[in-house]
């Protein structure tokens, strides 16, 4: 092919027009670059964390690879020189077009560093980093235009100075509504969609205004240039980045609908979500503005009308505890998940149509087990250190269990459902017998783990990912996330922003105290305690340090007092008493008198004296573990059912077990220390069994259970009950030492917790009781008989095994103690 003679045209201005083709998908591609840094921007959560600087990079190259470089050439690439002569067509530098590339690369970077420096949206922040972009803008085009190696632009001035105005001004006005948007969570997909287009206007809008003011002269030298990037090649790589971007937003896409369906799923299922707060008050959600969650089954099973899943469950009590005390749980939640997956309670399960299967996934299979409560324990387990490990955080630090439950899924049949059916409040009752009505509108329940961040911790979540939001701001798209209204939610979370994960204790001194019962038709008491301190039974104390002998004397003159005689006697002692008796019956009468108000209901006044004080644990006067202990005299009553339902707001009932089990977790309590060895006899034997090998049915007494090791084998049990003949084979029941193997030599439970259940080791016990248990081994064979005679069944004793440990004890609250005095007096009322 012969070249042109270009020599007539050199130095003269060449003709050029507009392919209006061209024209519309350079404005596409700046808006599909522009849409993905958004995207990603609208997931950064802090400027610290590798994650982070990820999303910042990519926003970068999105907007100045994509929206800016990519559109500046698709934008040349309109441009028809003289008709369309292919020689006398623009051509490039690959020097000049490189720089171009990486210019706004790193001007845009700067930029959006600035804007998301703070939380908040400044003035000034925003109209440096929106002069930055527009600065970014017009500097790739004017280095994209040196980098045409066959002409010579010349521009004229008023479209460059107005084409660096329409770049200022239209990134600002994107850049800081959709960074004011992300501040105050209203940042939705259609408002960044908005904000991307015009912040494509601010590209092509630059772009074309100078375009239209520039003229092309042709330079001398242009048949002795090659090797620059040709038309077509320049195509191909914007493009080639243009498909990047759209496979980005297909990604986000995906992931924003797979997300709003999980959680659809989830408002239908038993799950666990982290509430985590930093020292402002905000809430910490992830970038799409939900909930930390795991979810840990499908739903609870109750075995009866009766058997609700409420904060009194035992179930409930376990795992608030357990929470409290994740020291001792963390080390067994391994063979706690071995444990799930070995049993018919986590089976292997595919989705229809799909053909893809999902291993060990929780499923609803749990209403097949003999110790539903265990294997539910199990999974809460499982589900906590699965959501430690998503906030990046060890469990220890996860926070502890809220005291409520809230029923989800309740809004999409029914806006009146109730939200707390199973938490303390809102409880339905019925008033003519005493019943606490379960409510079964909400579909799904949520758990919450609770917990409060200093900065330092706030910022390293931010650097994992997760952002801190204000309630307001993110209270619509948590209701619709877990199905509950909005006012039903609020209260919630308020109350929850200000739980104090450290329980509440006694000052040290001597206390008056109200022990009321509330009875319930079948099920129990409800217990009366302050409001904002569940765990404190209402109190006044007394300018006492401390009870002497003559004070305890004073007192039990009136043991067994209501408070109304109490109050009377105490009047008349002024008269006849000496100076320092006469400071006490002052001080005692006076904080009768101050409970009584605090109360304020006429059920204390039939209340009666107790005049044994009781110990209860309080604050340690110097300030240090472990609590010291203070002195209470209490007034127990009974209240009636149909009277004690209107309270003031300082006061509440609560279920009494929930309460027991409050007794046993305040900061530094010695139960903590029980109740890990308890949980360690109870769950240590799946650690042992993992990695054991299966059963050995040829060898009885080395039999292995379902899990690979020895212990309880609830599928002998059912297979013996329900085969009327069996084979000649061996079994025996499990001992103390097969659930517990504290003596085992291969075992391979090495968890800090280990020592606290080594019965063999602890010769000094402490805390009492005594454990024993029987291993019988029989041998069951068939005898065949012939003619009528039967088959009978030969049962041989083949020897007893014993074992006597140590089994941890806690010690009985003065909870208990009141407890057990209110009640047995209203048994012997009865008889």
């Amino acid at each position: 092919m012969e070249h042109m003679d270009l020599t007539p045209y050199v130095g003269r201005l060449i003709p050029h027009t507009y392919n209006a083709g061209f024209i519309v998908l350079s404005y596409v591609v700046s808006a599909t670059g522009s849409w993905t840094a958004l995207e990603l921007l609208h997931r950064r959560t802090s400027v610290r964390g590798l994650y982070n600087w990820y999303l910042l990079l990519g926003a970068a190259t999105a907007m100045g690879a994509v929206a800016i470089w990519s559109m500046h050439f698709i934008g040349n690439r309109a441009i028809t020189m003289s008709g369309g002569e292919a020689a006398l067509q623009i051509a490039y530098s690959p020097g000049y077009t490189a720089g171009s590339f990486f210019l706004p690369i790193c001007v845009v970077g700067l930029a959006f560093f600035l804007f998301t420096i703070s939380d908040v949206v400044t003035i000034i922040g925003t109209l440096s980093s929106g002069f930055l972009t527009g600065l970014a803008v017009c500097g790739m085009h004017y280095m994209g235009q040196g980098g045409i190696s066959n002409y010579q632009p010349t521009y004229d001035i008023k479209n460059v100075v107005g084409a660096a105005v329409i770049a200022v001004v239209a990134a600002t006005t994107a850049l800081g509504l959709f960074f004011y948007s992300k501040s105050a969570w209203t940042d939705t997909w259609w408002k960044r969609f908005l904000c991307a287009l015009l912040l494509a206007v601010a590209v092509s809008g630059m772009h074309w205004v100078a375009t239209v003011g520039t003229n092309y002269r042709l330079k001398g030298n242009a048949e002795a240039l090659e090797g620059g990037l040709s038309r077509q090649a320049t195509v191909i790589i914007v493009l080639c980045l243009a498909l990047g971007c759209c496979v980005t937003l297909m990604i986000f896409a995906t992931i924003g609908q797979r997300s709003r369906q999980r959680s659809a799923n989830r408002a239908q299922q038993v799950v666990l979500a982290c509430a985590t707060w930093d020292p402002d008050g905000r809430l910490m959600v992830t970038p799409e503005g939900l909930l930390p969650c795991r979810k840990i089954t499908n739903s609870y099973i109750e075995r009866s009308f009766d058997d609700v899943f409420s904060i009194e469950h035992p179930v409930f009590c376990w795992i608030f505890r357990a929470s409290r005390c994740w020291k001792g749980v963390v080390d067994l939640i391994p063979g706690m998940r071995s444990h799930l997956r070995s049993t018919v309670w986590v089976k292997n399960t595919s989705r229809p149509g799909s053909g893809s299967t999902t291993d060990h996934k929780r499923d609803n299979s749990l209403d097949g087990c003999e110790d539903y409560s265990q294997a539910f324990k199990e999974l809460f387990c499982v589900a906590a250190l699965d959501l430690a490990a998503a906030v990046q955080e060890p469990l220890e630090s996860l926070g502890v269990l809220y005291d409520e439950i809230i029923n989800t899924g309740t809004t999409r049949k029914s806006k009146r459902a109730t939200l707390f059916t199973h938490g303390r409040n809102n409880r339905t009752e019925d008033v003519e017998r005493a019943v606490r009505m379960p409510t079964i509108l909400g579909r799904g329940q949520l758990l919450f783990v609770v917990r409060h961040t200093n900065k330092s911790e706030s910022a390293q979540l931010q650097a994992a990912g997760f952002r801190f939001a204000a309630v307001p701001h993110v209270i619509d798209n948590l209701s619709r996330s877990i199905q509950v209204n909005v006012d039903q939610l609020r209260p919630c979370l308020d109350k929850m922003r200000h739980f104090n994960t450290t329980p509440a204790i006694l000052e040290p001194g001597v206390h008056l105290a109200c022990f009321a019962l509330r009875p319930l038709f079948q099920r129990g008491f409800d217990i009366l305690v302050c409001k904002g301190a569940t765990n404190l039974l209402p109190t006044m104390s007394l300018p006492i340090p401390e009870l002497k002998r003559w004070h305890t004397d004073f007192i039990s003159r009136m043991d067994d007092w209501t408070v109304s005689a109490c109050l009377e006697f105490l009047e008349k002692a002024r008269s006849h008493t000496t100076a320092e008796e006469l400071h006490f019956v002052i001080n005692l009468a006076d904080g009768i008198r101050a409970l009584k108000d605090q109360i304020d209901h006429p059920f204390f006044l039939d209340a009666r004296l107790t005049a044994r004080p009781l110990r209860a644990p309080c604050r340690n006067p110097n300030g240090s573990a472990p609590p010291g202990q203070a002195m209470i005299i209490a007034f127990r009553v009974i209240a009636d059912v149909h009277h004690a339902r209107l309270l003031n707001g300082r006061v509440e009932f609560i279920p009494s077990k929930f309460f027991q089990a409050q007794q046993h977790v305040y900061k530094s309590s010695p139960d903590h220390e029980t109740f890990a060895r308890r949980i360690h006899r109870e769950f240590s034997p799946f650690s042992e069994r993992k990695g054991s090998n299966t059963s050995n049915s040829k060898n009885p007494r080395n039999s292995t259970g379902p899990l690979g090791g020895r212990g309880f084998r609830p599928d002998i049990l059912r297979t013996f009950s329900s085969s009327p003949v069996m084979d000649r084979s061996k079994w025996k029941w499990p001992s103390s030492r097969d659930l517990s193997a504290p003596n085992c030599q291969d075992n391979n439970d090495t968890s800090s917790e280990k020592s606290l259940v080594d019965t063999q080791n602890n010769h000094n016990n402490v805390f009492g009781g005594i454990h024993v248990s029987n291993e019988v081994s029989i041998d069951v064979s068939e005898i065949r008989g012939t003619g009528d005679t039967s088959p009978d069944v030969e049962m041989m004793n083949l020897g007893v095994y014993s074992e006597a440990g140590v089994a941890p004890m806690e010690k009985e609250t003065f909870v208990d103690e009141l407890l057990a005095l209110t009640i047995g007096e209203r048994r012997r009322e009865k008889i």
